[in-house]
């Protein structure tokens, strides 16, 4: 789920008109064969660029050992989906018609990190997550399956918001979950193929350059969440400078802005006064609020 994402879902940014291009993407089943050495981690890898999605993986799959893939297994790669937002449309008609439950529309506004429900706008996008089903085993609590599946204990809100989880602390073994994945994009090779698209051989700092360009872009789009995810994914994998960090930095803090998460903005501010000192806002090109949160982090860190 990480990056730290809006109450991050616990735990998350106008320079072309081409930024805005959106294209609905086709939502045809994908498909991999296991092949001979081949782990859920390297096929999470070459059609997602993260390791980390092998869990979704073996949950979505039903793959009780992962240890014991078999050559010649088929397994499906989920991937979310996106609508696009029409005049008549209500948040939960929307959860109706992908998640088969009215109810989730409060869930699928905090995915979206959208604040009132009520107010969609034509042609806004809102991301549809892939469900996943977990059992819950003795021990676990509400955060440590946050954490393990996005990454980020304080998404356990999240989990007990989806799953109508009035007393997050009294959870019992057996009770079965579901799981809102809303990071799944395939970026390696898609379709229904049997051969998996290989693992690029960039730099991990080339891939946090990529990081960073898309939560950009998902910041201009208004997907505030998918922005802050990909956010610090980059700052996770490193970047090849200081303005590159940089970068990455102030939109992480206007996407946490638009969330509402003042602290987090801050914070991240913050990191960035230490790698640019003298760091100015041009009001011209970013809001009256910004401005406000950027001085309130700055004032703080000369006290």
């Amino acid at each position: 789920m990480s990056p730290k994402r809006p109450t991050t879902i616990g735990g998350a940014v106008a320079l072309v008109i081409a930024l805005f291009v959106f294209v609905v993407p086709s939502y045809a089943a994908t498909f991999h064969t296991i092949r001979k050495g081949e782990s859920l981690a390297t096929v999470a890898i070459a059609y997602y660029g993260d390791p980390g999605k092998a869990i979704v993986l073996m949950a979505f799959n039903g793959i009780e050992d992962p240890l014991n893939l078999k050559p010649g297994q088929r397994i499906e790669l989920p991937e979310t989906k996106v609508h696009r937002v029409k005049t008549g449309d209500t948040m939960a008609m929307i959860a109706k018609k992908y998640l088969k439950d009215a109810r989730k529309y409060g869930s699928l506004a905090r995915i979206n990190g959208i604040k009132n429900p009520r107010s969609l706008s034509p042609d806004m996008t809102i991301i549809i997550p892939v469900e996943i089903e977990y059992t819950v085993r003795r021990g676990d609590s509400l955060s440590s399956i946050a954490q393990t599946f996005y990454g980020e204990v304080d998404d356990f809100t999240l989990i007990a918001l989806y799953n109508d989880i009035r007393d997050p602390a009294n959870l019992e073994p057996g009770i079965l979950l579901t799981l809102p994945i809303f990071d799944l994009t395939i970026t390696g090779k898609k379709g229904r193929t049997e051969t998996p698209a290989e693992p690029t051989k960039t730099s991990s700092r080339d891939t946090g350059s990529s990081f960073l360009e898309k939560g950009v872009q998902d910041y201009f789009r208004g997907r505030y969440v998918r922005a802050v995810i990909k956010l610090e994914k980059a700052l996770s994998l490193g970047l090849e400078d200081e303005e590159r960090t940089s970068k990455a930095l102030r939109f992480l803090a206007y996407a946490y802005i638009a969330l509402d998460e003042r602290e987090r903005a801050k914070e991240s501010f913050r990191h960035v006064l230490r790698v640019d000192p003298t760091l100015e806002l041009d009001p011209v090109y970013v809001s009256p609020k910004i401005i406000e949160v950027f001085r309130e982090a700055k004032a703080e860190k000369s006290d």
